[in-house]
């Protein structure tokens, strides 16, 4: 069975600066049940800051990790840093009659820090997941994301082998 939508996104080393916070930093839409995937949005190493000091003050605690598309959600953010804007919670429901959470729906973290960082309350929010290092080892690098549309893994010749 072919998926005709599915995919992945990668970003790492990268800064994504917070200009306000609406609905999340992340809201992917998983596509495919058809087979078992890893569809998905993961940021590695990466910061998340607000875009300036004047956004700074009006923001803090209040961006989202990510909110639930669709009940097959799926994010990872791994060892990055986060300032203060970020909510503690980490993720958030997509709204409080129609929740999108479901076995699907996979928001996590894994290592990161900063002061926008707050594993106690990711772990009481019961919808962020705090990984360990054996709960993100299936999702560590590319090469453990990326499948063909078939569910074939790895899928990576696209990608210059000196970033793998």
């Amino acid at each position: 069975m072919q998926c005709g939508v599915c995919a992945s996104g990668w970003i790492e080393k990268s800064t994504l600066s917070l200009r306000s916070c609406g609905g999340g930093i992340t809201a992917w839409k998983g596509t495919n049940t058809t087979f078992e995937n890893k569809y998905g949005i993961y940021i590695a190493n990466s910061q998340l800051i607000a875009a300036n000091a004047s956004i700074a003050a009006g923001i803090v605690g209040k961006c989202a990790l990510g909110r639930p598309w669709n009940a097959q959600h799926r994010s990872i953010f791994m060892n990055s840093y986060f300032d203060a804007s970020i909510n503690p919670q980490g993720y958030i429901q997509w709204g409080t009659t129609d929740q999108r959470i479901s076995n699907y729906t996979f928001m996590a973290t894994y290592n990161d820090y900063g002061p926008g960082y707050n594993v106690s309350a990711e772990r009481d929010s019961n919808i962020s997941l705090v990984l360990d290092a054996k709960g993100v080892a299936p999702y560590r690098r590319p090469a453990d994301v990326f499948i063909t549309p078939e569910g074939k893994q790895p899928n990576v010749g696209w990608i210059d082998s000196s970033v793998l």
